[in-house]
């Protein structure tokens, strides 16, 4: 879902919380944060 987020421009904040502690419970808390900041590093927008 992210990728199609990058394309709009403007994004001030996310509300992620939910979609990490998802991930977590499969992954680990470190590595689910992990992941979701390496998902959202390529955005420029806001």
């Amino acid at each position: 879902n992210l990728s199609t987020l990058h394309a709009v421009p403007h994004l001030e904040e996310l509300n992620i919380g939910h979609s990490i502690i998802s991930r977590s419970i499969e992954t680990g808390l470190t590595k689910a944060v992990k992941e979701m900041l390496r998902l959202m590093k390529g955005y420029r927008g806001g």
